[in-house]
């Protein structure tokens, strides 16, 4: 089946960075919503976007350097509107690419895109983890002890005073086991250093002599040499399995009015070195906690757009811990779409206009008017069902069945409409492979 050509008579054009399930459940949601072929601009054209009648690939090679990311969209944007001027709509799959499209926000403007995020100043004060923490802080919202090192001044002393800092006898309050991972995400994804993890967790027994201080001592060195100058924030892990994780979504508009609140809760998570933290299957639920502290979080932000925050329930006080927050829609977002609430209208209508961007197209989406809480029960997975069971808990597998019952079960890549036996086949075979990854780099507790 040859690739869609984004037509030359389509009013609007999604162009969607990345070639990750998240790049293609957004493709998938325009298309459900508009019938709109989306644009993608992955680093290269991968068996998630190859013969597919949804999206147009435009591969740009590495993403990670800012002027080749927007010299590539400034082409992108060249191509699509040569023939057809029209409105497009960026959307990146990344923390750093939202960063890249509000830095150099004057020339993708110019080039024809419209780009859904706020300026960088709120960006700090949102994505920056050791801002976010101030701000939980401030405003009463549990998360995590957390302490900061400054990898911008790091010397052997510093490193070794604050390592010395945590345990039991340490000055910071921070205790054992610990996760350490980067305040800015974008720049942690340009440095390289062996045993280079997205999230570290550290024990205390962890560490030739001084234990987990002098893991900690250690991957700050390496982060330090290795070219990284932001925080390193070295937290209190939340004790329990993924089941506890869960995944808050937020739209905001313009108006300050909270518009979509959707929770999904985590089954299980990759562990493998390299995918830790991604999400495998998500099962949309609610949590009326969760909800008011995340719209007093936006509010306090006067955000405007999508956010989703990472949340983990604390089993020792039944307390919901925030671990961080995203400037955009995540990864394993098609969650929303799964329980009733695609998000690409939501996009259209705040920043196009849904009159003129939708003009022409046979079909629509429409949001709802107020506030829209999605509840559940629907599952989205990667992997295969068994192991879906195998890690959820008896009241998630209680649900599971009630979504199954009522065909809410989704594999967001087995789209109906875009529809290819060799992808099919590829994705059937990368589920499969899961139970031996899971064999190799089981979730914690099993």
């Amino acid at each position: 089946m040859p690739s869609a050509v984004v037509p030359a008579e389509q009013p609007f054009v999604p162009v969607i960075t990345g070639g990750d399930v998240g790049a293609y459940s957004l493709a998938r949601e325009f298309h459900e919503a508009y019938g709109v072929v989306s644009a993608v601009v992955p680093t290269a054209v991968n068996r998630n976007l190859r013969h597919s009648r949804i999206l147009q690939a435009f591969p740009a090679g590495p993403m990670t350097q800012e002027r080749p990311v927007i010299d590539a969209l400034v082409r992108v944007a060249g191509e699509l509107t040569a023939r057809s001027p029209r409105p497009l709509l960026l959307l990146a799959s990344y923390d750093h690419l939202v960063r890249f499209a509000v830095r150099h926000r004057a020339t993708l403007e110019a080039a024809g895109y419209t780009v859904p995020y706020p300026d960088e100043d709120a960006l700090d004060a949102a994505a920056l983890k050791e801002n976010f923490y101030a701000l939980c802080e401030r405003l009463g919202v549990p998360y995590p002890k957390t302490t900061t090192y400054d990898a911008g001044a790091h010397t052997p002393e510093a490193a070794r005073r604050f390592a010395a800092g945590l345990g039991e006898a340490g000055e910071s309050g921070v205790r054992f086991p610990v996760i350490l991972k980067a305040g800015d995400g974008g720049a942690w994804a340009d440095i390289r250093f062996e045993g280079r993890r997205k999230v570290h967790v550290v024990h205390e027994e962890d560490g030739a002599e001084k234990g987990g201080a002098g893991e900690i001592e250690r991957l700050v060195t390496l982060a330090s040499e290795a070219g990284y100058t932001g925080s390193l924030i070295v937290q209190e892990l939340v004790p329990g399995p993924d089941t506890q994780l869960g995944i808050a979504t937020f739209f905001r508009d313009g108006t300050g009015a909270t518009r979509l609140v959707s929770y999904g809760e985590v089954i299980v998570e990759d562990h493998a070195p390299g995918t830790e933290g991604n999400a495998r299957a998500v099962l949309a639920s609610r949590h009326p906690v969760i909800a008011d502290q995340g719209i007093a979080l936006l509010d306090a932000l006067d955000w405007r757009g999508f956010a989703m925050f990472d949340t983990k329930i604390d089993p020792r006080t039944g307390q919901p811990q925030f671990l961080e927050m995203n400037p955009r829609l995540g990864r394993n977002h098609y969650y929303l779409t799964a329980a009733g609430a695609n998000p690409a209208p939501y996009l259209v209508e705040e920043y196009l206009g849904r009159d003129h961007a939708t003009a022409g197209l046979a079909t629509a989406g429409r949001v709802t008017a107020g506030l829209v809480t999605t509840a559940g029960p629907a599952l989205i997975t990667t992997i295969p069902m068994s192991l879906v069971r195998r890690y959820a808990t008896e009241s998630q597998r209680r649900r599971i069945r009630q979504a199954a019952q009522q065909g809410k079960v989704i594999r967001p890549f087995s789209y109906g409409a875009d529809r290819d036996l060799l992808r099919e086949a590829y994705h059937r075979a990368t589920e499969l492979n899961a139970l031996r990854v899971f064999r190799r780099h089981p979730a914690p507790g099993d």
